[in-house]
Formats: structure tokens, sequence, C-alpha cells
């Protein structure tokens, strides 16, 4: 995830000054990163962690809240990184 959002944001840097279908087209590697840290924190924390392994019941280990919160802000990151710049 990591390495995906981050050459996905430095060739949104690079594209920055570009035209907007060039600078929309270099958001490849940003949603592939962005896309899986929804998979790690919604699959990963919140289904499989939480519903498989009962995690809502322990006080110490439940991390539910923290994911859904990491899976909020992924998603309206995702939302607004695939709106098309008109200029």
């Amino acid at each position: 995830m990591a390495f995906c959002c981050i050459k996905g944001s430095w060739s949104l840097f690079r594209n920055l000054k570009e035209d907007a279908a060039t600078f929309h087209a270099s958001k490849n590697w940003a949603v592939a990163g962005i896309t899986i840290g929804i998979i790690i924190w919604f699959l990963g924390f919140e289904v499989i962690g939480g519903e498989w392994f009962a995690m809502w019941q322990s006080t110490t280990w439940n991390g539910l809240a923290s994911a859904q919160r990491i899976v909020d802000f992924l998603v309206l990151t995702l939302i607004l990184l695939h709106l098309k710049e008109n200029n």
C-alpha cells in the first residue's frame, strides 16, 4: 500500500502542470494503493478480525473503531481522487 501510494503521489506531482487527461491518467498507482489499503483495513480488520475472530468482544484488542476511521478516510480520498479535472 505504501509503495503504491508513494509512487502514485510522485506520479501525480510530476504531472501537476500537464493537461487534465495526462494528470488523470497518472492516478493509477494512487488508486491501486488506496484500494489495497481498503482491502487491508476493511477485509482484514473489520471482516476477518471483527467477525471471524470476534475482536469486538475484547476490551484490549478491539480495533474496529480505528479500522472504520481509516477505511472512511481511504474511501473519501478515493472518491476525491477520482474527480476529473476540467482545465
